[in-house]
């Protein structure tokens, strides 16, 4: 039973309809538009006023409550005097236009009721349809609802992992899902392979009987007894190899490595990473707290750790893509260096070589780089860079570079060169041709044609007077001062040199005709199967000229198995390297005929085919090609491990379980020689391997 309150607010209603129906027969052209979304547009000679969000209604509602019980008000009391009457005098007065005012005041009236109406009667049917929609969800709605959630979440988790190689916590998850339904679900697991798995879920906090993913059951992790472990001290943090005696107080860590590896090695006591190398020489890096690999989104090759003074570089390393070498912060997964090198680590030493395990800093931040030669028409060019910011510290133009002492020993295209500190700084070129530079101290040059020994800082410290110099072999370390040896420029064939020799504590020199020959560069190789302390001698060793390290009636090692080997100071050597009086003399009855053009493709062939490694065949390349492409025609002979040990056995203790040493005979020939094909012998390895190359030139 409605109240006469009611009645008239309903007459009131029924009214003001009538008016409308009257306006929009007449003012076609006049709309209201209201759309799901709650949009309203007034249209009123030509105003037009827009609601986008039902928060505006709200505020426009409020604000237009208190006019409308004023409206009301005065309504009622026209109601009560004579309500029909004045409705009709303002249709008359509309109908006849005789002010236009009357008709928009009207107009406005009616669309602010209707807004009220729309309030009061629409929005709390909607909100009462959104708190029962779980009710009114079938139970195929409901199942799809909650697979459409889990998607969304599945997403943002592989979108983050993309871009951060780290997986998003749940909670914060969740916060990112942008979704028209309230979903909660109490038990929720992330797993290592991206995927979800989600149940007891509720929407709009009706519960439901459906989950999304599957359930993966956590099997605990069996140790094998090669399993790699880590033990981190839960006190101070400090991270071991070896298994401590109270063993509770650390948290321990462990994963498998597929395959022979060696030399395990911690990247730093504040990093996660540990790094191996495999039975290729390839380094390899994994955080073993996740057991996944450094940046395991790139496809590489091998990785290598940067080293400085004894300590690793926890937030740099080199790693190896499509045979170039790049420089990577681990830290932002960011790229610093394009791979753009062939190497990060060449050799700057003479006599050393060897598989590369990391890379040697020649100063903080700064490293070595070299883009090798491609053919016999071109050469190598070495540079160094700043590994941390990419920037070139000295030019990538240089075809070899050698540490001399504090300083880089820059080789130019022609027979001379530049001498750059770390800073990149150059000295003493002011010369007419700088020859060679040994330990930092003793730098030869042409001074006018005056040959000199001169100090880093230019000091005279011996002068040769005019010498006339063919190409200069190599510069090194001698007694108490340098040696130089060149080629005898008034000598038609090899077997001639000169030597320039300096002592410092005589402060004089002294200069030799000598044989060129000898054995040339011999370097030994040892790759025992677990580190071990080795001892090298020889039967002769007066026949060993130069040495390094120095050799002082043996070698002591200790020898790791991936070749690396270090003094009893600690001393790091990738090889043992020594120059040797030449004593046997081939005769080229057999052997190969090798012409310049063929003569890379003859040494990679033969030597795979011997044994060599191929890092010691790139090794042993690069220290014999130049001489076999300076003649136009060659003579080659292989001399193997028999023949060698008939004159100068090698003493090793322990005794490998496999020895090969090889030294290539090279004798330059006017025209093409018929010679009888030499039957090599193939290199087994296996065990204890150890590795000798040498050459002799005639």
């Amino acid at each position: 039973m409605k109240t006469n309150d009611e009645e008239k607010i309903d007459k009131q209603i029924q009214s003001i309809k009538d008016i409308e129906n009257k306006m929009k027969k007449k003012k076609d052209s006049q709309e209201i538009i209201i759309d799901k979304k709650y949009k309203y547009d007034d249209i009123s000679d030509g105003d037009t006023i827009k609601i986008d969000k039902i928060e505006e209604v709200n505020e426009i509602s409020d604000e237009k409550t208190k006019e409308l019980e004023v409206v009301s008000g005065d309504l009622n009391t026209e109601i009560e005097e004579d309500k029909d009457n004045a409705l009709e005098e303002k249709i008359d007065k509309n109908d006849k236009k005789k002010n236009r005012l009357p008709i928009f005041i009207i107009t406005g009236v009616i669309l602010l009721i209707l807004i009220i109406i729309l309030i009061i009667v629409l929005i709390p049917k909607k909100e009462e349809k959104k708190q029962s929609v779980s009710k009114k969800l079938s139970k195929n709605e409901q199942k799809e609802i909650i697979k459409g959630y889990g998607d969304a979440l599945k997403g943002i988790f592989a979108v983050y992992y993309e871009k951060q190689n780290v997986m998003l916590e749940y909670n914060d998850a969740i916060k990112l899902v942008d979704y028209d339904y309230k979903v909660k679900c109490r038990v929720h697991e992330v797993y290592e392979d991206g995927s979800i798995y989600l149940n007891n879920c509720s929407i709009n906090n009706k519960n439901t009987k459906y989950s999304y993913g599957k359930k993966q059951e956590k099997e605990e992790k069996k140790i094998s007894d090669d399993a790699i472990k880590v033990y981190v001290s839960k006190k101070n943090g400090n991270i071991v190899l070896n298994k401590p005696n109270n063993i509770d107080d650390y948290d321990i860590y462990s994963f498998e490595i597929d395959g022979k590896y060696s030399d395990l090695t911690l990247l730093g006591n504040n990093s996660d990473y540990i790094f191996y190398t495999d039975e290729n020489y390839n380094v390899h890096m994994i955080n073993f707290k996740t057991g996944k690999k450094v940046l395991d989104y790139l496809n590489y090759a091998s990785v290598l750790p940067i080293k400085t003074n004894g300590n690793y570089d926890t937030k740099y390393i080199a790693i190896k893509m499509n045979d170039k070498w790049g420089i990577y912060n681990i830290s932002n997964n960011e790229r610093v260096v394009s791979h753009k090198y062939d190497s990060v680590t060449p050799t700057l030493s003479m006599g050393v070589s060897g598989p590369a395990v990391e890379v040697n800093t020649l100063d903080d931040g700064v490293i070595a780089v070299v883009n090798y030669a491609k053919s016999s028409d071109s050469i190598s060019q070495y540079g160094v860079i700043n590994y941390r910011t990419g920037e070139e510290i000295i030019k990538q133009e240089y075809k070899q570079m050698l540490k001399s002492g504090n300083y880089i020993w820059s080789i130019d295209n022609y027979d001379g060169g530049h001498i750059f500190d770390y800073k990149g700084e150059e000295y003493l070129n002011n010369y007419n041709k700088i020859y060679w530079a040994v330990d930092g101290k003793y730098i030869l040059v042409n001074d006018n044609d005056d040959i000199k020994v001169i100090s880093i800082k230019g000091k005279e410290l011996y002068n040769y007077g005019k010498l006339k110099l063919g190409n200069i072999n190599y510069g090194i370390s001698y007694n108490n001062g340098a040696l130089y040896q060149f080629s005898n420029p008034n000598e038609s064939g090899n077997n001639n040199c000169i030597e320039l020799i300096y002592d410092s504590v005589e402060k004089k020199g002294e200069v030799k005709d000598v044989m060129c020959g000898g054995i040339a560069k011999p370097i030994l190789y040892l790759y025992p199967k677990k580190t071990t302390k080795v001892t090298v001698s020889f039967e002769h060793p007066e026949y060993l000229q130069t040495t390094y390290p120095k050799f002082d009636g043996k070698w002591e090692v200790k020898a790791h198995s991936n070749g690396d080997l270090y003094d009893n100071n600690g001393a790091y050597y990738y090889a043992l390297y020594w120059d040797e009086a030449k004593i046997h003399n081939v005769d080229f009855s057999e052997g190969y005929y090798v012409t310049k053009e063929d003569a890379i493709d003859f040494l990679e062939k033969k030597l795979a085919y011997i044994g060599l490694s191929r890092k010691e065949a790139n090794e042993f390349i690069m220290y014999w090609l130049p001489i076999l492409e300076k003649n136009e025609k060659n003579l080659v002979y292989f001399e193997l491990t028999e023949e060698r040990e008939s004159y100068n056995k090698i003493n090793i203790n322990p005794k490998p379980d496999s020895l090969l040493r090889l030294v290539i005979h090279i004798k330059k020939v006017d025209k093409k020689v018929e010679i009888s094909k030499q039957n090599l012998i193939k290199f087994q390895r296996k065990g204890f391997v150890a590795v000798e190359w040498g050459g002799t030139v005639y």
